[in-house]
Parts: structure tokens; C-alpha cells; sequence
């Protein structure tokens, strides 16, 4: 029906469509912000924590340890073999080495673009062919330099009244053990102490009438100090795996083993042709802590590992074992990495909310609106929150690199979140609605604010193309 034309008309509002994109989509738009808050705020705490990003050196390490041998002979038949031996591997770019007396380092400089996992295994491989021509009391160990290569907790044993080889046979059995096995750690080094063995002095006259050498008594205790299996033994439908022990604990049972026979089958046992004595392996370093004796203990973590993490484990195992120690026996930390990681932390915290505090104050001080102080407050840990998402997603971890450019962006954010909202003040204040004025600031402001945050990136990208360490 048509209306007459002097009837009043109903004035209905503008159509949704004309509104703006976040006026029409604002519901999941915080829906999804929201939601990658939460998500960012649990990865966060799956995020590993170190002090350095996880870096693959494109370097491996050949160590060689071979008692005293001279360093002319070392260099003959130990470092040269290995540096030709080495030059088959694929991508290798130098070779230096480091030869002194009972001691080779060899290290081996790669691309770095190489795959560092398989490189070693390659360069375990062209040792393991060689270990048949070095001598047997070489012994070769390989690792690839990394930043969990370095230990991040250190432990000093000290007493008063147990002796230095004691304190070593409680760090070896008793306390490295039980860290060894603790999630996440590597390995525990064990330096310093007196490392207990038995001494056995032959002599000459005896060694001459009974016609024995010293190999042979050598030859005897490696084959005797043993635990080996004679076989199975079959009882009742079961098979039962058999054992002898022919260890050795005591000068005693050292001098009861039986070196060779006479020509008239009377063995010819160490005690009758030598002297057995504890004793305690030569010192060549001296490890101290608080000016007395004492040994060390360097906890390495696994290079995926969390800093923080197996620190906290390490130091509550710690505190387990201390009260098992012998009276007198003190434990105590000389180094920790986890309080740089700690400290980085708080710096990044320190920043974000000094951020949020001189944000919010200039924000009611200039605008007097504590809605828009609201906002820009809020940007702040959203912006962080979706970044971590950002974090977990490329394997990066929480490290000084990393929580120095979250405390250094936290600056831009605030910038640029004070000037939108000024813009959306001022428009407000000129008599625009509130969606009016959000879109025309963002017209305004959109590009000049792309502009602004490009140009400290641009500044920085040429440090992208830096490699080697610095890199």
C-alpha cells in the first residue's frame, strides 16, 4: 500500500554494511585476541629457557689424552694420522690442531651451513676406523661444539678432615650418579681430588729369576680384573645366565693373582715377585675452592633442554644428598648459570611494566581518559602473549638475545599504541562517535605508522646477511 505523500516517514538507521570492517567483525576479532592471549600464555611455559639461542658451531672437537707421551711422538703417530684421516670428510674447510705432551686437540672448522649432527657421525666414523692404528692407550673422544658444551652449574666438595681421595669416591659413586641421571643433564665432569689406585712395584731380581717382564704383569691384571660370563647354565627347563667376578678391591686379592707358572707348574703369583700398595694417581692440576683442596663438579646440560629447569632439579637433588654426606664434607654452588637467565627475566619484566606505568601515566596525564589508558595498558601484554606464540612456532627459546628484543620492542608498542589512541582522542574530542573516530585515526595513521616501524627494521637488516659467530 502506498503511503500518502505528507506522511511522516520512519527514519531507519544506516545498514551494518556501511559500518567499519572492526565495528561489523569487534566480537571475533576479541574473540580471537583473547584466545591467542591464552594460547601464548601456555606455550610460555613450554618455551626452553637458556642463557644463549641454541647455535650449531659448524666446529667438532677431536680430543686425545695418551698418558705422557713425548710431544714429538704424539705428533708422529697420533695428530698426523687424524688430521689425513679427517680430510675425507665431506665440507670440511680447516683443520687446526694442538699437540703437547700426552694430549691432542684437533679441531675441525665446517660450513655453516652443514648438517653438524650427521658431520659427526661421520667423523665418528673415520675415528672409529683409525682407533686400530693408534696405540691402545690412546683414548679418542669427538663432540661438536655448542653452547650446552659449556657447564651451567658448578659444584665444590670440600673437607677438613676426609682426605682428597675420599671426597673424589663421593662426587664418582655417590653424588655424580645420582645427577647423571636427572632429566635433561648431560653429563657431570669430576675434576680435582686424589683418584685412588694400587701401586705395584716389582722386583728386578725376583722378575729376573722367575723369568717374568713387566707386560706380562700387566697382560695379567687386565685379564684377571674382569667380570665375564661362562655361559648358560640349564637347570630344570630354564636357562640361567652365569657370572664370575674377578675383580679386584684389596692389595690382598691383587697379590693373588697369578702372573705365569714355573717350569715345574707352581704358579707364580704378583705378591711373590712384587710389592702392593694403595696409592693415589699423580696430580698435575690443583683444584681449590675457598683457598682449601677440593673437587669439582660441572653439571652440562642436553642442548634442547631448559636452563631453569634442570637447574631446579639439579639443586633440589643436591640438597637430597646433602644430608648423606659424611659429617665434615661441605657441598656448596661456585657458579650457576640459571641466575643470568633469572636476571634476564626480570629485566624483561622490570621493562614491560615500567612500560605499562609511564604509558598509562602520560596517557591520563595529557588525554585525561582512563579508558584509553586501559587500552594501551593491555596492548602491551597481548602484543608479548601472541609473541611467544611466534617463539615456540620457530624453535627459538627464551635466551639474552631473544628477552633483549622483547624488552627493547616493548618501547615501540607503547609508541605506537599512545599515538593511535591520541589520534582517536583528538577526533573523538572534535565531535566524531567513537567507531568514527577509531576509523578515520586509522586512516590517518596507518601508513605513517607501517613507515615508523619499518624503518628501525630496515636499519637493522643488514645484519642478517653477517655470518660466522658474530652472526
Amino acid at each position: 500500500m502506498d503511503l500518502p505523500p505528507d506522511s511522516p516517514r520512519v527514519v531507519r538507521p544506516s545498514s551494518k554494511r556501511d559500518a567499519p570492517w572492526f565495528q561489523r567483525f569487534s566480537r571475533p576479532i576479541l574473540f580471537l585476541i583473547v584466545s591467542l592471549m591464552l594460547v601464548g600464555a601456555y606455550l610460555a611455559f613450554t618455551i626452553p629457557v637458556a642463557v644463549f639461542p641454541n647455535t650449531d658451531f659448524p666446529r667438532i672437537v677431536i680430543g686425545i689424552d695418551n698418558g705422557v707421551t713425548p710431544i714429538d711422538q704424539m705428533l708422529v703417530i697420533i695428530t698426523r694420522p687424524i688430521e689425513e684421516a679427517v680430510n675425507s670428510v665431506p665440507g670440511l674447510r680447516k683443520v687446526q690442531s694442538i699437540t703437547s705432551r700426552g694430549s691432542a686437540e684437533v679441531d675441525l672448522f665446517f660450513d655453516w651451513n652443514s648438517d653438524m649432527i650427521l658431520t659427526l657421525q661421520r667423523v665418528d666414523a673415520v675415528v672409529a676406523r683409525m682407533q686400530a692404528e693408534l696405540p691402545p692407550t690412546a683414548k679418542v673422544e669427538t663432540h661438536r661444539l655448542t653452547f650446552a658444551s659449556f657447564p651451567i652449574l658448578g659444584y665444590s666438595l670440600t673437607s677438613d678432615t676426609i682426605p682428597q681421595n675420599r671426597l673424589w669416591e663421593i662426587a664418582t659413586y655417590d653424588i655424580k650418579p645420582r645427577v647423571n641421571r636427572l632429566d635433561g643433564v648431560a653429563s657431570v665432569l669430576v675434576q680435582g681430588g686424589r683418584v685412588p689406585e694400587f701401586q705395584v712395584t716389582p722386583d728386578p731380581a725376583r722378575l729376573l729369576t722367575a723369568g717374568i717382564t713387566v707386560n706380562d704383569i700387566l697382560e695379567a691384571i687386565r685379564r684377571t680384573n674382569l667380570i665375564d660370563s661362562p655361559g648358560l647354565i640349564e637347570n630344570n627347563h630354564q636357562l640361567v645366565l652365569g657370572l664370575i667376578s674377578g675383580q679386584v678391591r684389596t692389595p690382598e686379592q691383587i697379590g693373588q693373582i697369578v702372573v705365569k707358572s714355573s717350569t715345574a707348574g707352581i704358579p707364580i703369583r704378583l705378591g711373590d715377585i712384587a710389592k702392593i700398595a694403595p696409592s693415589v694417581a699423580p696430580v698435575y692440576t690443583m683444584v681449590t675452592a675457598n683457598g682449601k683442596p677440593s673437587v669439582l663438579l660441572s653439571v652440562h646440560r642436553q642442548p634442547d633442554s631448559n636452563t631453569l629447569d634442570v637447574a631446579n632439579e639439579v639443586h633440589s637433588q643436591i640438597e637430597e644428598i646433602r644430608p648423606t654426606l659424611p659429617p665434615g664434607v661441605h657441598i656448596e654452588p661456585f657458579y650457576d648459570q640459571s641466575t643470568i637467565v633469572h636476571e634476564s627475566i626480570a629485566s624483561v619484566r622490570d621493562a614491560v611494566l615500567l612500560g605499562l606505568l609511564l604509558s598509562s601515566v602520560i596517557l591520563v596525564l595529557f588525554l585525561r581518559d582512563w579508558g584509553s589508558s586501559l587500552v594501551a595498558g593491555l596492548v602491551i601484554p597481548a602484543t608479548l602473549l601472541i609473541t611467544f606464540i611466534v617463539l615456540k612456532l620457530t624453535g627459538e627459546s627464551f635466551n639474552l638475545m631473544t628477552l633483549g628484543g622483547l624488552a627493547a620492542a616493548v618501547g615501540l608498542v607503547i609508541d605506537d599504541a599512545i599515538v593511535v589512541l591520541e589520534n582517536i582522542v583528538l577526533h573523538r574530542d572534535a565531535g566524531q562517535r567513537r567507531f568514527e573516530a577509531i576509523q578515520s585515526a586509522l586512516q590517518e595513521m596507518t601508513i605513517p605508522l607501517i613507515g615508523s616501524t619499518i624503518t628501525p627494521i630496515v636499519v637493522f637488516l643488514p645484519l642478517i646477511s653477517i655470518t660466522g659467530v658474530t652472526g
